[in-house]
């Protein structure tokens, strides 16, 4: 294609037949722009790469893949850190016999995240006792996330008492879920510490809890700030 443009241009033929012919390789990742393909000095077509990108989901999985490949090189050295990691990881897919050893030798090294989400496994396989003693031993070790399952726990069980402490324990440590199920509870039994746990909670954006504080704020007559959790 070059070569004809320079022999039309009065280019010496000879120096035009010494310049390489175009490659099939080179077509196959060019595609024509306009049909006129710069024979008769139009412009040159424009290149398209045939090769697709991969999309967001695959990337995503490739990322999840090597992480939990990294993860599991660790637990394998006997890392508590990645140990606790890969059931996690694991849990949050759904394989729950695969996660168990993971979190399960976390825990022997006092990982409390290990210990929490050892008690969410053990819970979803019906093991509710077993499940409220390793949510004991990760909240008295600091964990609110603990704290507010093993609230709720016992809420479950018609332990109000042993319910409001753990939960106030979660609330009170900046855990959302906790503040709200803290302030149902107080709410159920009409105390009026209730609104404080409900406005903590929807000022960090859980939305029962703001819809739950407008109510309140509209049935005093406060129409203006129930207008606002409202919204």
């Amino acid at each position: 294609m070059l070569a004809n443009n320079l022999a039309d241009n009065g280019v010496n033929a000879t120096v035009a037949a010494l310049l390489p012919a175009p490659r099939t390789e080179d077509s196959a990742i060019v595609a024509a722009g306009d049909g006129t393909g710069g024979a008769a000095g139009g412009p040159w077509p424009v290149p398209v790469l045939l090769t697709e990108l991969p999309d967001e989901d695959t990337l995503a999985m490739r990322e999840e893949a090597e992480i939990e490949a990294r993860h599991r090189r660790a637990a394998e050295q006997g890392e508590p850190g990645a140990m606790s990691a890969l059931g996690t990881l694991l849990l949050r897919r759904g394989d729950l016999d695969a996660a168990e050893p993971f979190l399960r030798a976390a825990v022997q090294h006092g990982d409390r995240a290990a210990a929490n989400n050892l008690g969410l496994l053990l819970n979803q396989h019906g093991k509710a006792d077993e499940a409220a003693d390793w949510w004991r031993i990760a909240a008295v070790a600091g964990s609110a996330a603990a704290a507010h399952a093993l609230g709720r726990h016992y809420r479950e069980r018609g332990d109000e008492p042993g319910a409001e402490y753990w939960l106030r324990q979660a609330a009170e440590s900046g855990h959302t879920l906790g503040a709200y199920a803290l302030a149902d509870l107080l709410d159920h039994r009409r105390d009026v510490g209730a609104e404080r746990w409900f406005r903590a909670a929807a000022e960090h954006g859980h939305r029962e809890a703001a819809y739950r504080l407008a109510r309140a704020c509209a049935e005093r007559g406060e129409d203006h700030e129930a207008e606002q959790w409202y919204g």
